[in-house]
């Protein structure tokens, strides 16, 4: 087994053994004794921007600790993406199922079929479609 070596404070150094990909192996020694200021900040931001999705980051802290800061960060993005509803129905479905996996959240929400895009007006200046629609329709109508 390949090991590498991180100096700590109080023995100098600190053995930890290789893992596979994406895996962690953190000492209970090495985690922090409280939970750190901007992941506090973190976890108020998703809990912030929705009850499921608040409620799925702070199972995903609970049970993963650090490991699943950058996870929390993923759902985030994903909001930006699909949408503050999309997201809220994914982490529903994945707390309802008991999987408490960013992947489930990610996968869910690209296999979802995406609702078609809408006009919407974004200026108040811009009138309804349906005037100029009208208007359309009124001048071909015109005898010239």
């Amino acid at each position: 087994m390949y090991a590498s070596c991180i100096p700590t404070p109080t023995n100098c150094r600190r053995e930890h053994l290789r893992q596979k990909r994406g895996g962690y192996r953190i000492s209970e020694e090495d985690h922090p004794k409280k939970m750190p200021l901007s992941t506090a900040q973190l976890l108020r931001r998703a809990a912030h921007a929705g009850t499921q999705s608040g409620k799925f980051c702070q199972l995903l802290y609970d049970r993963q600790g650090e490991t699943a800061i950058r996870r929390i960060l993923g759902v985030l993005s994903l909001m930006k993406k699909y949408g503050t509803a999309a997201v809220e129905d994914a982490c529903a479905a994945a707390l309802d199922i008991g999987v408490y996996e960013y992947r489930f959240v990610r996968r869910y929400l690209e296999r979802r079929p995406h609702p078609q895009m809408f006009l919407r007006q974004i200026d108040p200046l811009i009138r309804e479609l349906t005037v100029y629609r009208d208007f359309i329709n009124l001048k071909i109508k015109e005898p010239e």
